[in-house]
């Protein structure tokens, strides 16, 4: 069953100099239990997407179009009540550096338990009790005496497990990870993610986990959907977007190709995707990705290709997607 279904999704920011179209057209589904992995450079929307199915906008930023449907739902349209009450409780969030998230002035038991006393009406002694049992269980040593601290009297990754705590804090049934590990060293980065595993399983949680390391997409997705300049140009399951598919987006073989690989001739260089993800403002005419393109054509620079299925399972946006094994 669907638990996550977005459809044309078009989410924009109001200049002085134009709008910028930071989600123009996303289209994107998620089963119930299943982990969605999205991926790409920095500026692609990954984030607004998320952003953009919570409703947590700048002042000059809205939905122009599309529709986001959660347990069957049209949420886009829903009120700022509405929305407040299906934060925390059934779909929650990670964000990038818990630093900046967590309120440095309030402890760890103070925010935890707001999440559980707004949602679920529980009594302080109650949601102090629950705050501790949420820290155990994101495997915290001592959470007695975590639940007590203060943010910046935590390690970083300390930090993130109370982010995790807090976002599971409800139970929700969409859990949505925005680069939770970008700043960690890669053995907490590991102990993350493995934590964050071990938590869906237990709890059949559902999970968007946003990233632009493939390895970690790797590692943790069922399901992949590839972002540029605001579009999704590829989604399939995991193993055919890194071994089966007969083919391949353009730009997911740049990503792919650039990772260092233990296999690889040392002395040769790392394959690297051109230029730059152009400016929202300014976007080419036709495919976004084809002034970085190594097989674009004259179609490509002048007409825009939709996402269309290679197989039932896998969708790409380009006109001549990479046959593997053509190189």
């Amino acid at each position: 069953m669907k638990l996550l279904e977005i459809n044309n999704l078009h989410t924009y920011f109001e200049t002085k100099r134009g709008l910028i179209k930071a989600v123009n057209g996303v289209t994107l589904s998620l089963e119930e239990g299943r982990t969605l992995g999205i991926v790409g450079e920095s500026g692609s929307g990954k984030s607004q997407t998320a952003m953009s199915i919570l409703k947590l906008f700048e002042k000059n930023q809205k939905i122009y179009e599309g529709e986001i449907k959660f347990m069957g739902k049209n949420i886009s349209d829903s009120t700022a009540k509405e929305m407040s009450h299906i934060r925390g409780n059934d779909i929650s969030m990670i964000f990038q550096e818990p630093m900046t998230s967590l309120n440095p002035i309030f402890t760890v038991n103070r925010q935890i338990s707001e999440v559980l006393r707004l949602h679920q009406g529980m009594s302080k002694k109650e949601a102090e009790e629950q705050s501790i049992k949420m820290l155990e269980s994101v495997k915290i040593a001592n959470p007695q005496r975590v639940n007590k601290s203060y943010p910046f009297e935590l390690s970083g990754g300390m930090r993130q497990r109370v982010m995790i705590a807090m976002a599971l804090a409800c139970k929700p049934k969409l859990l949505i990870a925005d680069e939770p590990t970008t700043a960690l060293d890669v053995t907490i980065q590991a102990q993350i993610l493995r934590l964050m595993n071990d938590l869906k399983a237990e709890t059949g949680t559902s999970i968007i986990f946003i990233t632009h390391d493939l390895g970690v997409i790797n590692q943790m997705a069922d399901d992949v959907a590839v972002m540029y300049c605001g579009q999704v140009v590829e989604t399939a399951p995991v193993d055919k977007i890194f071994q089966k598919s007969e083919y391949i987006h353009p730009y997911t073989e740049g990503l792919l190709t650039s990772i260092p690989r233990l296999d690889s001739d040392p002395k040769k260089r790392l394959d690297a995707i051109p230029g730059a993800v152009p400016h929202p403002l300014n976007l080419p005419k036709g495919c976004k990705f084809a002034p970085r393109c190594k097989y674009a054509t004259d179609k490509c620079r002048n007409e825009e290709p939709e996402l269309k299925a290679v197989s039932p399972d896998h969708n790409i946006r380009c006109f001549f997607p990479v046959k593997r094994g053509d190189k």
